[in-house]
C-alpha cells in the first residue's frame, strides 16, 4: 500500500529520571532528507537514530525532535550526602570545643555551599539510549500508520481519475471510424465541387495514408496500458512516488499526441480533459513516498 510523504507522530516513554518524547514530522522531498534535534547528552547516538529512521522511511523530509523531561519528586535528580553532612557537623562541633571563641550554628547556605553535600545524579546515558531507540521505533510505526491512511486516500483519488480517463479514451477511440468516414465524404464532396476526375486508385492510397496518419488507436492502447500499470503500482509496497511521476509524464505524452490527431472539436475536448485529469493526478503523486 502506498504512503503519503506528509505525516506527524508523537511518542513518550518513561526512563528512571523522567520522560523521553519523540516528535516526528515528514514533508514532501525528492529524496530522503533527515533532520534531527537532540539533547546534548544524546548527540553521540545521532547516527543510530538516523539508521532507525531509514528502516521506516524511504523518501521525504523527516524532522525528528527528541526531548528529555526530568521529573522533580521524592526521587529527584538532586541528592544529599548524609554521611558527609554528619561528618561536617561533627567537625564544626569539635572546632567549637577546641576553640576559645564562641561560634554560632552554621547557616543553611554555608552547609549547601560546602563541596559534596548536595550533588546532582547524572543520567545513565548507556541505559537511556535503548529507551530512546525503542520510543523512536514506536513513533515511526505510528507515523507510517498515519501516512498509510493518507496514502489510501491519495490512491482512491488517483484511481477515480484513472476510471474517468478510461471512459474518455475509449469513447474517443470508438468515434474514430465514424470520423474517418466523415472526413472521406468531405474530401469527395470537395473534389466533386471542383469538377475534378480523381484517379480512384490514387484517391484510395491518399485516404489510407491519411487514415493511418490520423489513427489514434496506438495512442489509446498505450494510454490504457499505462492506466493498467499505474493501478498495479498503487498496490505495491515501498517508495513508488518517482515511478508514478514518470508514468504521469507518459500519460501526458499520449494525451498530447491524441490531441494532435484530433479530427473534431469533441476529440480535442477529450484530449484537454485527459490532460486536466493527468495534472490532477500529478499533484497527488507529488505527495506519495
Amino acid at each position: 500500500m502506498i504512503r503519503s510523504m506528509t505525516g506527524f507522530a508523537r511518542c513518550e516513554l518513561p526512563y528512571p529520571q523522567g520522560i523521553l518524547s519523540w516528535e516526528i514530522k515528514t514533508l514532501n522531498h525528492r529524496f530522503l532528507d533527515i533532520q534531527t534535534r537532540l539533547p546534548e547528552a544524546l548527540r553521540a547516538a545521532e547516527m543510530t537514530f538516523r539508521d532507525v529512521i531509514r528502516q521506516h522511511v524511504g523518501r521525504g523530509r523527516v524532522e525528528a525532535v527528541l526531548k528529555l523531561q526530568h521529573t522533580i519528586d521524592e526521587k529527584s535528580h538532586l541528592q544529599c550526602d548524609e554521611a558527609r553532612l554528619k561528618a561536617l557537623l561533627s567537625a564544626i562541633g569539635r572546632i567549637e570545643t577546641l576553640s576559645s571563641f564562641s561560634h554560632g550554628a552554621p547557616s543553611l547556605d554555608a552547609l549547601l555551599a560546602y563541596p559534596g553535600i548536595v550533588t546532582e545524579i547524572e543520567v545513565d546515558m548507556t541505559a537511556l539510549e535503548p529507551v530512546a531507540i525503542t520510543a523512536l521505533s514506536q513513533c515511526l510505526v505510528l507515523l507510517n500508520q498515519s501516512r498509510q491512511r493518507e496514502g489510501q486516500a491519495l490512491s482512491e483519488a488517483i484511481t477515480e481519475r484513472l476510471e474517468k480517463m478510461e471512459i474518455l479514451a475509449k469513447a474517443a477511440h470508438a468515434r474514430q471510424p465514424e470520423l474517418l468516414e466523415a472526413q472521406e465524404r468531405k474530401l469527395l464532396e470537395k473534389l466533386q465541387a471542383l469538377s475534378v476526375q480523381a484517379d480512384p486508385h490514387r484517391l484510395e492510397q491518399e485516404l489510407v495514408f491519411w487514415a493511418q496518419k490520423m489513427d489514434n488507436g496506438e495512442e489509446i492502447d498505450r494510454l490504457l496500458t499505462h492506466v493498467t500499470e499505474i493501478r498495479r503500482i498503487l498496490q505495491e509496497k515501498g517508495s513508488v512516488g518517482k515511478t508514478l511521476d514518470f508514468m504521469m509524464q507518459e500519460l501526458n505524452r499520449e494525451a498530447n499526441t491524441l490531441g494532435s490527431k484530433s479530427l473534431d472539436a469533441e476529440t480535442s475536448k477529450a484530449s484537454v480533459d485527459l490532460k486536466v485529469l493527468i495534472e490532477q493526478m500529478r499533484e497527488q503523486v507529488q505527495n506519495i513516498e
